[in-house]
């Protein structure tokens, strides 16, 4: 498995401005194993079009690929994995580490 810490900027329609922070909040959890919510980072208040912009880091598991040899080739596949996992938009992605871990066995295995 390779394992990418990663900071994500995405975009959140919300219908009003009256407790946006949470509405905002609940949407970038995730609800799979291979894309783990950390912390949100920052939110900016919604602008005239009820949009708001959160930096949010997440723990994201790719499984590792005969084709690509290197770390460096995994950087790509990234920020494809939020299109439409989420009820938000992803803009833009810097990933802060990049690794190779050990398949993680138990009760529930990764699909």
């Amino acid at each position: 498995m390779i394992e990418v810490i990663t900071v994500v900027n995405m975009l959140v329609e919300v219908k009003n401005t009256k407790d946006y922070e949470k509405k905002v909040e609940k949407i970038l959890r995730s609800k799979t194993r291979m894309i783990q919510h950390i912390e949100t980072i920052s939110m900016s208040e919604p602008n005239e079009k009820l949009i708001v912009s959160a930096l949010v880091k997440y723990r994201v598991l790719i499984e590792e690929r005969m084709e690509n040899k290197f770390l460096d080739d995994y950087v790509g596949l990234v920020l494809p994995m939020f299109y439409n996992r989420f009820k938000a938009m992803p803009v833009s992605n810097q990933i802060y580490k990049i690794s190779r871990i050990k398949k993680e066995y138990g009760a529930r295995r990764y699909y």
